[in-house]
């Protein structure tokens, strides 16, 4: 009889290695943004959620996170104090702290960052536009939600939840400019998902969805039910299975639309050097 030496670690790395390319990969939790990155093209979703390719932040997402930041901690100020002065402290504040750890090669000059410092003081500045801070107290804050939703497990970080007359009403800031009032509709997908969530764990329908766009300002409102929010459990449903097949398969179709022109993966997407693709916007 012939003997035969084996490597033991190395033979169970193989077999590790083999059982690891054969498992195919298992959806465990969804957050409304990236869920609504799928419905807008299962390509997009694929890079951000599945391949996780970095891309380079914009000042636009640095205005975005600096001010959700600093309007999240203008409701730690008693009522008189909230006010534009204090806001634009806050942002300075907020500044400083992200500036070191998100963005340290985000301005080429100190003219250029302070050009985008007053620019972005003046988009928040609008904000009082929108609302009095000082006439109500948020319920909830950048909620931090971990809810199942029947199989699915869904996760995300609400900006704002009131309590007013006519019940809760759930606020999301935006510091883009708002899109035509007949494409917002798509916008409040996430925020449906939100109330969905809501829903859930406390037992309570909102009432209300808010985008609040400061560069403008505009505002956008809609009232949600309970019809609404069984039709986007069901939704979340079909789209997680979705998810979980095109994961299992490997196959993230792209989606062409115009909303192409702003994608930051156009150097990689097949897609953009499709003929047939619908000429979209710059950047």
């Amino acid at each position: 009889m012939r003997s035969v030496t084996v490597d033991t670690d190395q033979h169970i790395e193989q077999l590790s290695d083999a059982v690891a390319v054969e498992t195919p990969l298992v959806l465990e939790t969804l957050s409304p943004s990236r869920a609504s990155d799928f419905k807008l093209c299962p390509q997009l979703f694929k890079y951000k959620a599945i391949d996780k390719i970095p891309v380079a932040p914009t000042v636009h997402q640095a205005r975005g996170t600096t001010a959700h930041l600093a309007l999240q901690r203008l409701f730690d100020h008693p009522a008189p104090e909230r006010t534009p002065d204090r806001l634009f402290d806050l942002f300075r504040e907020a500044w400083v702290e992200l500036r070191a750890t998100e963005y340290p090669d985000m301005f080429e000059s100190q003219e250029a960052e302070r050009a985008w410092g007053i620019d972005s003081l003046s988009v928040l500045a609008n904000y009082f536009g929108t609302e009095d801070p000082s006439s109500f107290e948020p319920a909830a804050r950048e909620l931090d939600m971990l809810q199942d939703v029947g199989d699915m497990t869904i996760r995300g970080i609400l900006d704002r939840m009131d309590e007013s007359d006519a019940g809760l009403v759930i606020t999301d800031y935006k510091t883009g400019k708002a899109p035509p009032e007949q494409y917002a509709i798509s916008a409040f997908f996430a925020l449906k998902i939100y109330a969905l969530l809501i829903r859930q764990q406390t037992g309570r329908t909102p009432t209300r969805l808010r985008l609040l766009y400061l560069n403008g300002p505009t505002v956008y409102e809609i009232p949600i039910t309970d019809r609404q929010l069984d039709a986007m459990e069901r939704q979340l449903e079909a789209l997680w299975a979705a998810i979980n097949r095109a994961m299992e398969s490997g196959n993230f179709p792209t989606r062409p639309s115009r909303l192409c022109g702003w994608c930051s993966y156009q150097d990689i997407c097949p897609a953009m050097n499709n003929e047939d693709l619908e000429e979209a916007p710059a950047a």
